[in-house]
């Protein structure tokens, strides 16, 4: 009696995976803390294997004046890309990441990555495993919250 249970989940889990597999372009806004924003912009690839690929841009913008001041500047801009694999489960969706690399695209970026601030290679292979909730999910869009960390991600099916 329990397998009945179970399958009508199996069989929604495997349509949310069938729908998940292309090429989606996602963005991300976050406010780690105050005065800082950080805007992520990717295109993440799902494969019918259960692995993707990522890649995108980073731009974490300070809005408080005296961090400007600091910093020598208002942003820092960064590029990112990275693979893994992924499950659903009902209404979750997880992302383990196995590469990931990141490497400065500005001035001030690369400035503060020279100087030791904030040194890109302390986050090369970092190995990630993220749950996020499957919010909505059709054919041509994808809204994502990080169980965690509470942030959005809204994407759209290039593929």
């Amino acid at each position: 009696a329990l397998l009945l249970l179970t399958q009508p989940a199996l069989a929604k889990d495997n349509n949310t995976a069938k729908i998940l597999v292309g090429e989606w372009r996602c963005t991300q806004n976050l406010t780690p803390e105050e005065g800082i924003n950080l805007s992520v912009e990717y295109i993440q690839l799902f494969t019918a294997q259960r692995n993707f690929t990522l890649d995108g841009t980073m731009e974490i913008s300070f809005t408080m004046e005296e961090m400007r001041q600091m910093l020598g500047g208002s942003s820092l801009n960064y590029l990112f890309e990275g693979s893994g694999s992924w499950s659903t489960q009902p209404k979750r969706l997880t992302i383990k990441t196995e590469n990931a690399n990141m490497t400065p695209n500005s001035p001030l970026a690369q400035q503060m990555h020279d100087a030791g601030i904030m040194d890109v290679n302390d986050l090369r292979d970092m190995q990630s495993e993220d749950a996020f909730i499957i919010n909505s999910l059709t054919k041509n869009s994808l809204t994502l919250t990080h169980e965690e960390e509470g942030f959005t991600a809204q994407c759209s099916r290039t593929k």
